[in-house]
């Protein structure tokens, strides 16, 4: 099997800098000493027959989830860390390393800017990067990734502002002449639930008509005030809190398997009095083909955080589509995949079921999620779906967008750049 070498491009945002700190070098590459270097994936294979990644961003994602995944799954292989930052703080890992401690450990160099990453040897072989940067950096990012000639994944949402969306996907548009992959880590896109869902809705359920999605996870997180990066705005947003956060995750599935295009929203929001992060978000969607969206944010769950523990209750979706031939149900707890099912119910009698809860992929074990495999799948020149590209992250991102600014004036606001 063709393995590929990946670069994991680190950047700020979701922890503190620590200037003047010590182990970094005049040309900022950085290692740390007194440690052994992990030595990856099986290296006697040809290089070239794997794919090299690049790291935007070493937050709490990138050290819990992208690096073990992308050290365990044989067809990549990190070339790099890409970090301003020493020091990182995470709500969702606590074993958080120093960066120079984290390059060492994966046997690579850490570079303090993307920049200087780009003046480097290593972008003459480096396939792709995966940006895990905060929100607002997303697009700056996103945009030198794609006048570099790289694959891209970048994190969810694709960014938290609409103009810059428009400016993404117009980008991954021109990378496409190029046969290059842009995509969004909506990961509950890519499971075979989704494809499922996807294909009974498309050829079975007639004209869609209504749409109910809610999720519903733990209060604690958004009313942590250290937990900034995900309850107080910077950059362009407009706000943050659960819309940015979870419920660009439901929104992705949803015009992913209906294929619905929005056209306006009226927004209500109730905001933490601690952190003023949005905790309940209530939003009516218009499409353009006149069926409605009812999209719920709810962080109402007593607990702490239940990503990556099998110990807790996990996030609670629902997702319910109507059309004029039937519905189509999927519900369940995102960390027990035997609480729910797929089913496809039509007014003719006909029922489809099948069993199993599959959204989110939060393993911290194997090979990663089917999002990255099929990046990584991407990066060798293989033909894949491609389940959250540009314009499905284009239209999340501007719903979201217009849905904080009708919370904010209290009216209806169109979505998009039209």
């Amino acid at each position: 099997m063709k393995r590929l070498r990946i670069l994991l491009l680190l950047y700020p945002s979701l922890h503190v800098a620590n200037p003047g700190s010590p182990g970094v070098a005049k040309a900022g590459v950085r290692f740390a000493s007194g440690m052994r270097a992990d030595p990856g994936p099986d290296l006697r294979q040809p290089e070239t027959s794997r794919a090299r990644i690049a790291l935007i961003g070493a937050g709490s994602w990138a050290q819990g989830w992208h690096l073990p995944h992308l050290r365990c799954n044989p067809a990549a292989h990190l070339v790099a860390i890409v970090d301003p930052a020493e020091t990182t703080w995470s709500k969702y890992n606590l074993d958080m390393m120093p960066t120079p401690e984290l390059a060492t450990l994966y046997g690579v160099p850490l570079f303090q800017s993307f920049a200087e990453f780009l003046q480097s040897d290593i972008t003459k072989t480096t396939d792709g990067v995966i940006i895990s940067s905060t929100h607002s950096t997303h697009c700056e990012l996103g945009l030198q990734a794609a006048a570099a000639g790289f694959h891209i994944l970048v994190e969810k949402p694709m960014t938290a502002n609409a103009a810059e969306a428009v400016a993404l996907a117009a980008a991954a548009e021109r990378m496409k002449s190029s046969k290059k992959a842009f995509m969004v880590n909506h990961s509950a896109n890519f499971t075979r639930h989704a494809l499922r869902a996807r294909e009974l809705v498309q050829s079975h359920l007639g004209e869609i008509e209504h749409v109910t999605c809610h999720m519903i996870r733990e209060r604690e997180f958004f009313e942590d005030p250290e937990n900034r990066l995900w309850v107080a705005a910077e950059g362009s947003m407009t706000g943050n809190g659960f819309a940015w956060g979870q419920s660009c995750h439901t929104l992705a599935w949803v015009y992913r398997v209906t294929g619905l295009e929005p056209e306006s929203v009226f927004c209500k929001m109730a905001c933490s009095k601690k952190t003023g992060a949005d905790i309940f978000t209530s939003a009516l969607i218009q499409c353009a083909n006149g069926a409605t969206i009812c999209c719920q944010g709810l962080a109402g769950l007593p607990g702490g955080n239940a990503v990556g523990s099998a110990s807790k209750k996990g996030k609670l979706i629902e997702n319910k589509i109507f059309g004029s031939e039937g519905c189509l149900l999927y519900s369940g707890d995102d960390a027990d995949p035997a609480s729910g099912k797929l089913e496809l119910l039509l007014h003719n009698g006909s029922v489809v079921v099948e069993d199993g809860f599959f959204f989110e992929n939060t393993s911290k074990e194997g090979h990663g999620p089917e999002s990255l495999q099929s990046f990584l799948a991407a990066c060798k020149g293989e033909e894949v779906i491609n389940a959250a590209d540009a314009t499905n992250g284009r239209l999340v991102v501007e719903t979201i967008d217009a849905m904080y600014k009708s919370a904010k004036d209290g009216s209806v606001v169109k979505i998009g750049m039209k």
